[in-house]
């Protein structure tokens, strides 16, 4: 089952920036495969997520869909990651298991809601300086890809980015 007629309002906003932690990026290049799906569907997540709130209208019913919420399918994220769909099934799960997103059935669909995300976007619109793609001081905390791309999405992470 495909969206018919999806549209955004007030306003869809077509460009914007994303803020992705250095350890998201560095899963998603890595050589270890199960991190590096769960990499690529975080960052559909992230990329597809709405910016702002409004209605979303999927064949007979109409959501109303609130900044950070995707509502997509299996097979969407499967098509635009290149994964299979019992792939990005599990990927979802453990994202969600690790406390990044929140998945919610609505008949054929998912509404998929970032963790965090009206933090991460008022952190985000504090600073005025352009901001680069990580959140490293290059003491990166140890452990897996959970533990240290938590970081990234903590309210209280004091870590500066830049080059030393």
């Amino acid at each position: 089952m495909t969206k018919c007629n999806e549209n955004m309002t007030p306003g869809y906003r077509k460009s914007g920036y994303l803020k992705v932690g250095r350890n998201v990026l560095k899963a998603f290049f890595g050589s270890d495969k199960e991190q590096r799906h769960l990499s690529q569907v975080l960052l559909c997540v992230q990329t597809f997520a709405y910016f702002r709130d409004g209605m979303v209208c999927l064949n007979e019913f109409t959501y109303t869909c609130h900044a950070g919420e995707w509502i997509t399918s299996f097979s969407e994220i499967a098509d635009l990651t290149g994964l299979c769909r019992k792939s990005v099934k599990k990927c979802l799960g453990r994202l969600e298991a690790g406390h990044f997103l929140q998945v919610r059935d609505l008949l054929n669909y998912k509404l998929i809601s970032l963790t965090n995300y009206e933090q991460i976007v008022q952190v985000s619109n504090e600073t005025n300086q352009p901001s680069s793609p990580s959140q490293s001081s290059g003491n990166e905390p140890e452990g897996d890809f959970f533990s240290q791309a938590m970081c990234f999405y903590q309210p209280t992470n004091t870590q500066e980015g830049g080059v030393n």
